[in-house]
């Protein structure tokens, strides 16, 4: 008997009066369905397992040239079920790790959380004190108005924590031999002296045929108008004595050669400078050191400049070279604190403007130095930079190069400048920057450390002895200073 198909336009609510498609019922005998429509029926995991076990794209009815199409283009066929258990138990392994890494990841942004909302509480304590301060013309609101970096005698203070910050410098701060002028630029303006400011002075540097060092160095203004000070020079810079006390050092042999390019990777490729700026930064010099010696916040900040492209710094690859015994380098760079204020950088390249990742600096083709000198003058800090490179030696041969590097210069500071500037307003208004330190802060913690030393000799010699230059990895690695 054959089956008769019966309309389901007048069955239920599958009619529908405007011609659209409608069911079919089939009475009778049931057909057998076609290998290939009853294969493609099949709910997709039982798919997958039935070609996982030799079956064709039509079944075990299918034919055997379909069933060998199949395996040879499947990612499962071919393989035993021993392997497939290994690739199985390394993703769960994959798996595991992804969600204890996120583990980890999460404590850390509920603690930096609970620190921000610790700092958001103080801040509001803060603003509170001052405008009371303000409405009952206390004294207190109109010093931090005016605030002004001066000496500060460490000994009569009382002690703190050899992090406290302070924008105060330390009088035993002057009992150095300070770089404050490149020898080009008192060339250039043919004896004219050049008039600046340094510490707590405002001085005139110039060429003298009368003067033992061939320098002078005057104070101008205020009541010792017209005092000279010991100048000498050497690499290419003017270094001056502004303290009281007489140096140890009165020849130009016997000052750090920590100025000069540093020595030659390779003997045919010596550091060439190509540039020298002065520049004026409204910042106190403390911090602004320390800020260069923050290389954390590089992938973050100058995302414009130096730092484009640059990667941020991955904990599981520190990790895993940890655990092979190898050293784990993100960036080729090398950096160090020199007292009493220079900040020496050495950055490994690729090729011009790109950086090799993974590497120390030495094991890089090319190379840039360079010099920070932060003088403090007056509320804000004189700071000189030169820059030496071991390639492009033809840049000294291209008109504007200075313009270049100036304005590269200027747009740098002009991105670190936002982030110092808030740290000082937070100083001024009663915080600390050192509240919260951090691993990766290991080179601006030993400067902090060696600057609230000064004023004990013992202290001052065991601080200058935790400095040194550092790589990449060391400052980055997230192992917490020890508390020498």
């Amino acid at each position: 008997m054959r089956g008769r198909v019966v309309s389901g336009a007048g069955l239920g609510h599958g009619g529908t009066a405007s011609g659209a498609r409608c069911a079919t019922t089939v009475v009778g005998r049931p057909r057998t369905p076609h290998p290939r429509r009853a294969r493609q029926q099949q709910p997709q995991p039982l798919r997958a397992l039935g070609e996982a076990r030799g079956e064709g794209a039509y079944g075990r009815t299918g034919k055997e040239s379909s069933s060998s199409s199949s395996a040879s283009k499947h990612p499962v066929l071919g393989r035993s079920i021993e392997d497939l258990q290994a690739e199985m138990s390394l993703l769960q392994e994959q798996i595991h790790e992804a969600h204890l890494q996120a583990h980890v990841q999460e404590q850390r942004i509920e603690e930096e959380l609970r620190k921000l909302r610790e700092v958001d509480e103080r801040s509001k304590a803060l603003e509170a004190s001052l405008e009371m301060a303000e409405r009952s013309g206390g004294e207190g609101a109109s010093s931090t108005a005016n605030f002004i970096p001066e000496a500060v005698d460490m000994e009569s203070t009382k002690k703190t924590s050899a992090l406290r910050s302070d924008l105060r410098w330390p009088k035993e701060l002057k009992d150095y031999w300070y770089p404050l002028e490149f020898s080009k630029n008192l060339d250039e303006r043919g004896g004219e002296a050049i008039e600046f400011d340094a510490f707590d002075v405002s001085v005139s540097l110039s060429r003298s045929p009368s003067s033992a060092s061939g320098l002078e160095l005057r104070q101008v203004g205020g009541e010792e108008d017209g005092r000279a000070f010991p100048a000498l020079e050497r690499d290419g810079m003017v270094w001056c004595w502004l303290s009281d006390k007489e140096p140890a050092e009165t020849a130009a042999d016997q000052l750090p050669g920590l100025t000069k390019p540093p020595p030659a990777f390779r003997e045919e490729s010596p550091f060439i400078i190509h540039a020298e700026l002065v520049i004026d930064v409204p910042v106190e010099h403390g911090l602004l050191l320390e800020n260069l010696l923050d290389l954390a916040h590089a992938p973050f900040t100058h995302t414009a400049t130096f730092a484009k492209g640059w990667s941020i710094p991955d904990l599981v690859k520190f990790n895993t070279q940890k655990l092979l015994g190898g050293n784990w380098e993100p960036y080729p760079i090398d950096m160090s604190f020199e007292p009493p204020c220079m900040v020496l950088s050495t950055i490994g390249l690729a090729e011009p403007g790109k950086l090799e990742e993974g590497a120390r600096a030495a094991a890089c083709e090319n190379h840039l130095h360079q010099l920070h000198v932060c003088v403090p003058a007056g509320q804000g800090t004189r700071l000189l930079y030169r820059m030496s490179l071991d390639f492009m030696g033809f840049m000294l041969y291209v008109p504007l190069a200075k313009k270049l590097w100036e304005t590269m210069a200027a747009q740098v500071l002009g991105e670190d400048l936002v982030l110092v500037q808030g740290q000082e307003d937070r100083l001024k208004r009663g915080g600390d920057t050192w509240a919260n330190p951090v691993p990766y802060d290991k080179l601006a913690v030993r400067y902090r450390k060696w600057r609230n030393s000064l004023s004990d000799e013992e202290l001052r010699t065991k601080a200058e002895m935790q400095l040194r230059t550092m790589s990449a990895g060391e400052m980055l690695a997230p192992v917490e200073e020890e508390d020498e």
